[in-house]
């Protein structure tokens, strides 16, 4: 298995040899692509590592055992879908409405959290039913989404017009949602670590679920919940179709998360069957392939070496103990 990973890079290497180097246009072109590569990765995170580190949180610590069977199998059915079916789905029904209702979805960006969280600072601790408040919460939820989705629908003029339709954002919702089950898995994972007598501990101080998973648990496996937004970062840079099918593929620098992009694993889908073996193209494709192969190898190894640096240390404090 090591031989084959190291076979990659080595034939990446070896058709790059003998280097006769590049033009100045074909390593400007090589910047627009990780830049855009890096702005797709950056709003895909933004959406799964709260996502998912929030429902790993959940399930660990809050969920009833019975609701946690119905999420987890949920996120493994997202994590088995393709891609392109998610690209799809963006391109087909929710490039249009982004399109007029982009202030529509930043203030539900804000609005959602700030209610979720209100209701259960106001109604968890007495709860008819611990672990089960997310679903008591979830008419509120759907009916202030539909009033918001209602009254920005009313007005003809919208506050804020993307230059495209295409645009990195909507990478970042269809291409965060196919990232989510990767992060919610090892941040779950990282959690459940955590020996479950440190927070039974903190409750015979007299500390809630929230002052224990706050003071104990998340310190206790934060390596492990930096390594779960590694990863979901890692898989988010070697994304090709949703990127693909989402972005516009338009060579657009900058970073206006309402512009489209042009990523290196879009570029080297269209454009290597094209590139001639002996020309400069397909050098600096073969060139954006290795660097994008170096880039989530480093990111996936930090993330492995911080976990196994949890692991570490939770069976030292376990032998302490």
């Amino acid at each position: 298995m090591l031989g084959g990973l190291l076979a990659i890079p080595m034939f990446l290497l070896g058709s790059l040899l003998p280097w006769a180097g590049l033009p100045l246009a074909a390593w400007q072109q090589l910047g627009m692509l990780f830049a855009g590569t890096l702005r797709a990765a950056a709003c895909a995170v933004m959406v799964a590592v709260p996502l998912g580190i929030a429902t790993a949180m959940f399930c660990a610590h809050f969920c009833a055992p019975r609701l946690r069977a119905w999420i987890k199998p949920a996120l493994e059915i997202l994590d088995a879908l393709p891609t392109v079916v998610l690209g799809l789905v963006a391109v087909a029904t929710l490039a249009p409405w982004l399109k007029g209702h982009v202030a529509t979805v930043l203030g539900l960006i804000v609005v959602l959290p700030a209610l979720l969280l209100a209701g259960g600072m106001a109604f968890g601790a007495r709860g008819h039913v611990e672990g089960w408040l997310p679903l008591w919460l979830l008419p509120l939820v759907i009916v202030v989404m539909a009033i918001g989705i209602t009254m920005a629908a009313r007005h003809e003029g919208t506050a804020i017009v993307p230059s495209s339709p295409w645009n990195a954002m909507l990478v970042g919702l269809a291409l965060g949602f196919a990232a989510l089950p990767m992060v919610f898995s090892v941040a779950e994972d990282a959690l459940f670590l955590v020996p479950r007598t440190q927070t039974q501990a903190a409750f015979a101080l007299g500390a809630t679920r929230w002052q224990a998973l706050t003071s104990v648990l998340l310190p206790a496996a934060g390596s492990g919940l930096a390594a779960a937004a590694v990863l979901g970062l890692s898989r988010c840079l070697g994304e090709t179709m949703i990127v693909l099918m989402a972005s516009g593929n338009t060579p657009v620098a900058g970073f206006d998360p309402l512009a489209g992009l042009r990523s290196i694993s879009a570029d080297l889908a269209l454009g290597m069957p094209e590139a001639a073996p002996t020309s400069t193209a397909y050098r600096s494709l073969l060139l954006a392939a290795l660097l994008l192969l170096a880039l989530t190898v480093l990111l996936s190894s930090v993330a492995g070496i911080v976990r196994e640096r949890l692991r570490r240390r939770l069976r030292a404090e376990m032998q302490v103990a």
